[in-house]
């Protein structure tokens, strides 16, 4: 099911950032291989609205996924 937030952070040398779900709640983390597009030549900046899919992360907490532009 695809959701959608607000980038909060992104820090592009460690790949890492959070985005705000629209529906309320926690900060979701992400890493760059969530994205869905060539994060290299266009990273993430605060404030821009994505879609995502929630997943879990390595240490069983959850995080955004499937990153999109929209």
């Amino acid at each position: 099911m695809k959701l959608f937030g607000t980038v909060n952070s992104f820090d592009v040398d460690q790949g890492r950032g959070s985005i705000k779900p629209e529906t309320g709640g926690d900060n979701l983390s992400f890493e760059k291989s969530a994205f869905s597009w060539d994060n290299k030549a266009m990273p993430p900046k605060a404030g821009q609205r994505l879609s995502y899919e929630v997943g879990t992360s390595s240490d069983k907490k959850p995080c955004a996924v499937h990153l999109e532009t929209i």
